[in-house]
């Protein structure tokens, strides 16, 4: 059997992190960097995930000039790709920011509720910390009036802010409640991430997912509550169900959000266009899932 790296690309396209975990049975037998964006300027991404969110960047970006292999993959055998990555500390994976440059790429305007929009949580010790470093340098904020709200999380409660990076990918910053001593200083902020998709139809993705051999629970019956919505910066009536699905040896929690009772519009693009998400799986045989897919 072959086990490669694929990029599946879902209207734009994204990634995924790594934990002890039982040998994955389905095609699907893990993850490679857990969030791709494509961003149409590195520079200024790189400050956004660095400077701002406390990622890692160490080295000058790598770019594809001498790998015609990589850009026809992304299908652009004509264009200039340069990539870096942002690492939290305790992790191995991270953050794979990709520029795509010379393939006629166009900025897409996803709202977090329409179909396709990729959003990266990220749970903190300290959000006050992150959120004034955003802040500063310029990040725009969804939240209903700007700061980070309580929320309820799996039966804890916690507080969170939804912002944009500048190629408007979504990023939810959670700060759960306390467990235990205090860390000693030093410690890593960042203690754990997620990725979630933004779904026309939750059950239905989480079928096709589930084809390729991940394991997922769904909330049938659509919820309600307005300290989500208001962390969203939607209305406080609108509903939601989530599928939530872990991809196998990563520790990486996928979750596909459906949103009910507000106005959703589909937005289509490519794969170089600024605003997009790449999702990078390991696969036990390529052919078998590319079939599948």
């Amino acid at each position: 059997m072959k086990k490669l790296t694929i990029a599946v690309v879902v209207f734009a396209a994204a990634t995924f992190v790594r934990a002890q975990a039982p040998e994955p049975t389905g095609l699907i037998v893990g993850s490679g960097n857990f969030f791709s964006p494509i961003v149409g300027d590195l520079d200024k991404a790189i400050a956004f995930y660095r400077d701002g969110l406390g990622l890692d960047v160490q080295g000058a970006p790598a770019n594809a000039d001498q790998n015609p292999a990589l850009r026809n993959m992304f299908g652009l055998p004509d264009a200039q790709l340069r990539w870096t990555i942002g690492r939290p500390a305790p992790m191995r994976t991270g953050v794979e920011i990709v520029e795509i440059k010379k393939a006629e790429g166009k900025p897409l305007d996803r709202r977090i509720q329409d179909p396709g929009a990729f959003t990266l949580v990220v749970l903190v010790r300290d959000i006050e910390t992150v959120v004034e470093r955003l802040k500063k340098i310029g990040a725009p904020l969804m939240t209903t009036g700007g700061v980070p709200v309580p929320v309820p999380l799996g039966g804890a409660s916690g507080r969170g802010i939804v912002l944009k990076d500048p190629d408007g990918h979504f990023v939810e910053i959670v700060q759960l409640p306390p467990a235990g001593d205090a860390p000693p200083p030093g410690t890593p902020n960042i203690t754990g991430v997620r990725v979630r998709l933004t779904v026309d139809d939750a059950a239905k993705a989480m079928r096709q997912y589930q084809q390729l051999g991940l394991s997922a629970t769904m909330n049938v019956i659509f919820d309600r509550s307005e300290p989500l919505m208001k962390m969203f910066g939607l209305k406080s009536d609108a509903q939601f169900r989530v599928a939530t699905m872990d991809v196998p040896t990563s520790g990486l929690r996928f979750e596909l959000i459906e949103f009910k009772g507000v106005d959703r519009r589909i937005v289509t693009g490519h794969i170089q266009d600024p605003g997009s998400t790449r999702m990078q799986v390991q696969v036990r045989d390529g052919d078998a899932t590319i079939d599948a897919v």
